[in-house]
């Protein structure tokens, strides 16, 4: 049986940037005084013999014993007295600034121990462009001295840190550098939208009913080269006390750990892009137990009021330790280093002593069922029983996508409350029921909402008709109104725009507790460009709503009237996570993109309807490899991938299977022009030889006489006109054209405009 392996998110893969906030936000003091960082002190670390950590890795990641290592950790003493450079400020403020790079890295990060920010100064971590910034840190980010940094794409991190007129200099100190040398997509996964195709967005449908439990998962950063999931857990004294439970092969050092919030879809669909998260950093070691896989840490770094920001929207589960087995179960985590998905189990499940353990009934088995399922990076994530409490955390199986029968195993907080002869490090209950209260079960806590259970609270989640881009200036919004309160929801407010006069919506109905209903708003017109659909709900049951944190949703659309329907395909071959896209006007703006798609899919077809205006366009592909869509060329595949991007009958730009083997990347310039009035190149009998050519090219129409023959390029531009007035035949030279394809556009006198292609060579 195998672990859930721990899977490190390589930033690299994601298409857009993705935002995180760690620390207290703020701007580096370097924005304002430096343009570059070509005078501080610049420390290179050498690549590590890569060739002999792969070999190392390729053992361990078969057993998963070990997190899956992802970077070489470079041991180090870089501190304010022996490296970087100082500045002083007009201010009478200092400024020490230190440039690391590891040589040819994908990724770099940082760990500080012995450190110290007293009280005014600021330490930030970003790269050199400054579109990533971590920080501000200050000493309400440290636990006994250590901070672990989030992962940066590229070789390079510059280090700030400010100390203020007349304060205490503190220190800083470096003691390990990571030089990311692989990536996800090594171990056959990659990270954002790379999850098996069956796993299910916690914000879908049926994840509705567990929005708390949702937002009380988490991702963790074990260390500073591992991936694991977790969830806050709620303690009797209803505290909010930042308890994580997590699985114990997910332990390391937790001083330096990082605990990511709400990297999740909005919708049940996955976004376009990576969304945003919120952090902490830094924990401490509470207790941990083999033989039920258990492992409890608290956050310590970045707290407010003793507990997680209350922007953060934390919850923390309730639990059962009953020796019981649940009825149902769900589980909601990280796999493959994917955004925050659900699974079900909707039968009961079973006691077993699986996973190696020595103990008998040391873990809960379950049989995931909705095609739903949990993968490498799982580890840790709380399984809830049918009263939404954690009844265990994720301690491996072998389920996945590709096997959908084969069992989870979770170690069982039963096992884990207060074992024979346990210390308080090796047991939950001590740190979960302190005053010893004696109870089988909690209910959650959500400090947000710390009055209890609510009666009266609307949800709205899952907008739909109001994402992508539409070819039509009518546009229909529909959101999911979800009852989380106690009493039947018979009545709410929707009040919703899309970026100007509100308009309002009265729902009436009946909801259950948890039970949902699509609500379908009236259709508005509206005028072509870029629009933010908000709705939000309020009055339920004529109340008011007890918890404002889950009323609204947002949801951004284009317009384009008049758009003209364009069908994109794709083909696949068989590696097409090597495969990325873009689809720009001829401004630069991108209008379509799409970030990998899953290897092992070959011959799988990939549509898309473009919504454009006429006018000229850029496709680009890329490939990470370099052999383009060429898959059959390699053992085990027969599949060569393709692209035709069509304009009702007319082909507008393509690559065949024939031409699939393109390199690293393929350009392809089209234009769309609007054809009302165009005749049948064929049926008028245009011939246009030779093709190619390199000197001349003659044009012939001998059905129609010619007025004007323009020559147009790729990106539309009109390079030359010709008129010849009342002519059949016309010949052009090209002596003064580049190599290249080119357009014609023949008017004729009888008013009927013909085009026809050649290419210069």
């Amino acid at each position: 049986m195998l672990l859930k392996k721990i899977l490190f998110i390589c930033f690299l893969s994601f298409s857009t940037f993705i935002f995180s906030q760690q620390g207290d936000g703020g701007i580096p003091n370097s924005k304002k005084h430096f343009s570059n960082f070509k005078n501080i002190d610049h420390k290179l670390f050498e690549q590590p013999n890569i060739d002999q950590l792969k070999s190392e890795d390729q053992i361990t990641d078969n057993t998963g014993s070990a997190p899956w290592r992802f970077g070489y950790n470079n041991s180090t003493n870089l501190n304010i007295l022996n490296s970087g450079t100082w500045f002083d400020l007009p201010n009478g403020d200092r400024l020490w600034l230190l440039k690391i790079t590891c040589h040819n890295a994908l990724t770099i990060n940082l760990t500080f121990s012995n450190t110290e920010i007293p009280n005014g100064n600021e330490l930030y971590i970003y790269d050199p462009q400054k579109t990533f910034v971590l920080g501000k840190f200050t000493s309400n980010h440290l636990y006994k001295g250590q901070l672990g940094a989030e992962i940066i794409a590229g070789q390079t991190a510059i280090v700030e840190y400010l100390v203020k007129a007349k304060q205490n200099y503190g220190h800083i100190q470096i003691s390990t550098v990571t030089h990311g040398y692989r990536t996800a997509s090594e171990f056959h996964e990659k990270a954002f939208g790379s999850s098996g195709s069956c796993n299910m967005n916690v914000n879908c449908n049926d994840g509705i009913p567990w929005q708390d439990q949702r937002n009380s998962a988490l991702m963790l950063v074990s260390g500073s080269n591992g991936f694991c999931s977790g969830a806050l857990i709620n303690n009797t004294q209803n505290d909010g006390k930042p308890y994580v439970l997590t699985a114990n092969h997910c332990y390391s050092n937790p001083a330096s750990w990082i605990f990511r919030f709400n990297w999740q879809s909005s919708g049940c669909n996955n976004p376009g892009s990576s969304p945003s998260f919120v952090s902490l950093s830094g924990g401490a070691l509470r207790a941990r137990r083999q033989p039920s896989d258990m492992c409890l840490v608290e956050i310590t770094g970045g707290l407010q009021n003793g507990t997680v920001p209350l922007s953060y929207n934390p919850y923390f589960s309730g639990y059962s330790h009953s020796s019981t087995p649940a009825t149902s179960a769900v589980s909601i985590h990280h796999p493959a280093g994917d955004i925050k998905k659900i699974s079900f189990d909707d039968n009961t499940v079973s006691a077993v002593q699986a996973m190696g353990s020595s103990e008998a009934n040391s873990s809960w088995q379950v049989n995931w069922d909705r095609n739903t399922t949990t993968e490498g990076g799982s580890s840790g994530s709380p399984l809830f029983d049918q009263n939404h409490r954690i009844i265990g955390q994720l301690w491996g199986g072998g389920a996945s996508c590709n096997n959908l029968s084969a069992p989870d195993y979770y170690g069982s907080l039963n096992k884990s409350w207060e074992p024979n002869g346990s210390s308080n490090s090796e047991q939950l209950k001590h740190w979960l029921d302190p005053n010893d209260d004696g109870v089988t079960f909690i209910d959650g806590y959500d400090p947000n909402n710390s009055g209890g259970p609510t009666v009266n609270d609307a949800s709205l989640t899952g907008p739909q008709g109001v994402s992508g881009t539409f070819c039509s200036a009518d546009i229909t919004p529909s959101v999911e109104i979800t009852n989380n309160g106690s009493q039947n929801l018979t009545s709410a407010t929707i009040t919703y725009d899309f970026g100007g006069a509100s308009n309002t919506f009265n729902w009436t109905g009946s909801l259950a507790q948890w039970q949902s209903e699509t609500v379908t708003l009236p259709t508005v017109t509206l005028a072509a460009g870029n629009y933010v659909f908000t709705a939000i709900v309020d009055n339920p049951n004529a109340s008011v709503d007890e918890n404002p944190n889950n009323n609204d949703v947002t949801s951004n659309f284009t317009v384009v009237v008049n758009g003209q329907n364009v069908d994109f395909s794709l083909t696949l071959d068989c590696y097409a996570s090597e495969i990325s896209w873009t689809l720009d006007d001829d401004n630069g703006n991108t209008l379509y993109t799409s970030d990998p798609y899953q290897d092992n899919t070959p011959g799988v077809l990939i549509e898309e309807d473009f919504c454009l205006n006429f006018g000229c366009y850029v496709f680009t592909i890329n490939d990470t490899y370099g052999d383009g869509l060429a898959g059959a060329q390699w053992n085990g595949c027969n599949q060569d991938g393709s692209v035709f991007i069509v304009y009702g009958t007319d082909t507008l730009a393509e690559i065949t299977e024939a031409n699939s083997d393109f390199g690293n990347q393929e350009v392809l310039n089209f234009c769309l022009e609007d054809n009302s009035g165009l005749v049948d190149i064929f049926n008028e009998n245009v011939i246009v030889y030779p093709v190619p050519s390199s000197d001349v090219v003659t044009v012939s129409t001998p059905s129609l006489l010619m007025n004007k023959i323009e020559v147009v390029d790729m990106l539309g531009k009109v390079n030359a006109s010709y008129f010849p007035k009342g002519k059949q035949k016309y010949s052009i030279d090209l002596n003064n054209f580049s190599k290249g394809a080119y357009l014609l556009r023949i008017h004729f006198q009888s008013g009927k405009i013909s085009h026809s292609r050649f290419v210069v060579k």
